[in-house]
Protein backbone atom coordinates (compact mmCIF):
# COMPACT_ATOMS: atom_id res chain seq x y z
CA UNK A 1 0.00 0.00 0.00
CA UNK A 2 1.05 3.45 -0.46
CA UNK A 3 -0.23 6.43 0.34
CA UNK A 4 -0.44 9.93 -0.57
CA UNK A 5 -0.96 13.15 1.10
CA UNK A 6 -1.38 16.18 -1.86
CA UNK A 7 -0.91 19.73 -0.06
CA UNK A 8 -2.11 22.76 -1.17
CA UNK A 9 0.57 25.98 -0.05
CA UNK A 10 -1.34 28.07 2.23
CA UNK A 11 -2.90 31.12 1.27
CA UNK A 12 0.17 34.14 -0.20
CA UNK A 13 0.28 37.70 -1.11
CA UNK A 14 0.16 39.52 -3.72
CA UNK A 15 0.97 42.44 -1.55
CA UNK A 16 4.88 43.08 -2.21
CA UNK A 17 6.88 43.57 -6.11
CA UNK A 18 8.15 40.33 -5.83
CA UNK A 19 8.20 36.99 -8.52
CA UNK A 20 5.68 34.62 -8.09
CA UNK A 21 7.31 32.15 -6.77
CA UNK A 22 8.79 34.55 -4.22
CA UNK A 23 5.27 35.77 -2.74
CA UNK A 24 5.36 35.08 1.12
CA UNK A 25 2.45 33.28 3.18
CA UNK A 26 0.20 35.12 4.44
CA UNK A 27 -0.70 35.91 8.77
CA UNK A 28 -3.82 34.06 8.08
CA UNK A 29 -2.16 31.30 5.33
CA UNK A 30 0.42 30.46 8.37
CA UNK A 31 -2.57 30.54 10.80
CA UNK A 32 -4.16 27.83 8.68
CA UNK A 33 -1.55 25.57 7.79
CA UNK A 34 -0.77 25.36 11.35
CA UNK A 35 -4.23 24.19 12.26
CA UNK A 36 -4.55 21.62 9.39
CA UNK A 37 -0.85 20.43 10.35
CA UNK A 38 -2.47 20.01 13.91
CA UNK A 39 -5.28 18.12 12.62
CA UNK A 40 -2.94 15.74 10.37
CA UNK A 41 -0.68 15.12 13.75
CA UNK A 42 -3.98 14.20 15.76
CA UNK A 43 -4.61 11.62 12.35
CA UNK A 44 -0.89 10.73 13.81
CA UNK A 45 -0.10 10.98 10.09
CA UNK A 46 3.47 11.24 9.78
CA UNK A 47 5.10 10.89 5.94
CA UNK A 48 8.14 8.77 5.37
CA UNK A 49 9.09 11.85 2.81
CA UNK A 50 7.86 15.42 1.86
CA UNK A 51 8.62 16.86 -1.30
CA UNK A 52 7.97 20.35 -1.77
CA UNK A 53 7.69 22.72 -4.84
CA UNK A 54 10.72 24.94 -4.51
CA UNK A 55 8.49 28.59 -4.81
CA UNK A 56 8.25 30.62 -1.32
CA UNK A 57 5.02 29.62 -0.36
CA UNK A 58 4.91 25.91 -1.02
CA UNK A 59 8.05 25.24 1.01
CA UNK A 60 7.36 27.68 4.04
CA UNK A 61 4.33 25.55 3.89
CA UNK A 62 5.98 22.37 4.37
CA UNK A 63 8.07 23.92 6.61
CA UNK A 64 5.11 24.52 9.12
CA UNK A 65 3.53 21.13 8.66
CA UNK A 66 7.10 19.57 8.73
CA UNK A 67 7.72 21.29 12.17
CA UNK A 68 4.01 20.09 13.45
CA UNK A 69 4.91 16.72 12.28
CA UNK A 70 8.21 16.36 13.58
CA UNK A 71 9.49 15.58 10.47
CA UNK A 72 12.95 17.13 9.98
CA UNK A 73 12.83 20.41 7.98
CA UNK A 74 15.83 19.74 6.68
CA UNK A 75 14.35 16.49 5.51
CA UNK A 76 12.05 17.93 2.80
CA UNK A 77 12.84 17.40 -0.48
CA UNK A 78 12.58 20.25 -2.95
CA UNK A 79 11.45 19.47 -6.40
CA UNK A 80 12.22 21.52 -9.28
CA UNK A 81 8.94 19.60 -11.24
CA UNK A 82 6.10 20.89 -9.34
CA UNK A 83 5.78 24.33 -9.55
CA UNK A 84 4.14 25.62 -12.83
CA UNK A 85 4.12 21.87 -13.93
CA UNK A 86 1.36 19.84 -15.19
CA UNK A 87 -0.14 16.95 -13.36
CA UNK A 88 0.79 14.54 -15.53
CA UNK A 89 4.48 16.18 -14.86
CA UNK A 90 4.08 15.14 -11.23
CA UNK A 91 2.57 11.96 -11.23
CA UNK A 92 5.94 11.11 -13.36
CA UNK A 93 8.10 12.53 -10.42
CA UNK A 94 6.07 10.54 -8.36
CA UNK A 95 6.39 7.16 -10.18
CA UNK A 96 10.33 7.79 -9.72
CA UNK A 97 10.34 7.62 -5.77
CA UNK A 98 12.31 4.69 -3.86
CA UNK A 99 9.45 2.01 -3.23
CA UNK A 100 10.86 1.93 0.39
CA UNK A 101 8.56 4.78 0.92
CA UNK A 102 4.88 4.12 1.89
CA UNK A 103 3.56 7.62 2.50
CA UNK A 104 4.39 10.78 0.50
CA UNK A 105 3.60 14.01 1.07
CA UNK A 106 3.78 16.59 -1.57
CA UNK A 107 3.36 20.20 -1.06
CA UNK A 108 2.29 21.98 -4.50
CA UNK A 109 -0.08 24.53 -6.57
CA UNK A 110 -3.39 24.89 -8.36
CA UNK A 111 -4.63 23.87 -11.10
CA UNK A 112 -1.75 20.98 -10.76
CA UNK A 113 -2.87 19.89 -7.20
CA UNK A 114 -6.83 19.44 -8.29
CA UNK A 115 -5.81 17.61 -11.44
CA UNK A 116 -3.53 15.16 -10.21
CA UNK A 117 -6.17 14.52 -6.85
CA UNK A 118 -9.34 14.49 -9.67
CA UNK A 119 -6.43 11.99 -11.95
CA UNK A 120 -5.40 9.63 -8.96
CA UNK A 121 -9.14 9.15 -8.05
CA UNK A 122 -11.02 9.12 -10.76
CA UNK A 123 -13.86 11.69 -8.53
CA UNK A 124 -14.32 15.45 -9.52
CA UNK A 125 -13.15 17.81 -6.91
CA UNK A 126 -13.22 21.52 -8.06
CA UNK A 127 -10.83 23.29 -6.20
CA UNK A 128 -8.36 22.85 -3.25
CA UNK A 129 -8.83 25.47 -1.12
CA UNK A 130 -5.28 26.90 0.00
CA UNK A 131 -4.10 24.50 3.03
CA UNK A 132 -6.05 21.77 2.32
CA UNK A 133 -4.48 18.28 2.58
CA UNK A 134 -5.76 15.34 0.60
CA UNK A 135 -5.07 12.02 1.17
CA UNK A 136 -5.52 9.44 -1.05
CA UNK A 137 -4.26 5.13 -0.70
CA UNK A 138 -3.38 3.23 -3.60
CA UNK A 139 -3.70 -0.61 -3.58
CA UNK A 140 -0.07 -0.76 -5.58
CA UNK A 141 3.60 -1.83 -4.02
CA UNK A 142 5.20 0.36 -6.20
CA UNK A 143 5.36 4.07 -7.20
CA UNK A 144 5.39 3.29 -10.96
CA UNK A 145 2.16 1.88 -11.04
CA UNK A 146 0.84 5.04 -9.33
CA UNK A 147 -2.26 5.97 -11.41
CA UNK A 148 -2.54 2.58 -13.33
CA UNK A 149 -5.75 2.13 -11.01
CA UNK A 150 -7.89 4.62 -8.96
CA UNK A 151 -6.84 5.64 -6.08
CA UNK A 152 -9.05 5.37 -2.59
CA UNK A 153 -9.91 8.67 -1.12
CA UNK A 154 -9.04 8.81 2.60
CA UNK A 155 -10.03 12.66 3.65
CA UNK A 156 -9.66 15.90 2.68
CA UNK A 157 -8.64 18.24 5.50
CA UNK A 158 -9.66 21.32 4.61
CA UNK A 159 -9.08 23.70 8.08
CA UNK A 160 -12.01 25.69 7.67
Amino acid sequence: MKTLYLVRHAKASWDFDVFDWERPLTEDGVERAKKVAKELKAKKVMPDKIISSYAFRALNTAVLFALTLKYPATGIEINQHIYEKRAIDILDMLRKQDNKLNKIMLFGHDPSITELYNMLTRKLLLKMSTSSVACIEFNINNWKDLGNSQGKPLFIESGK
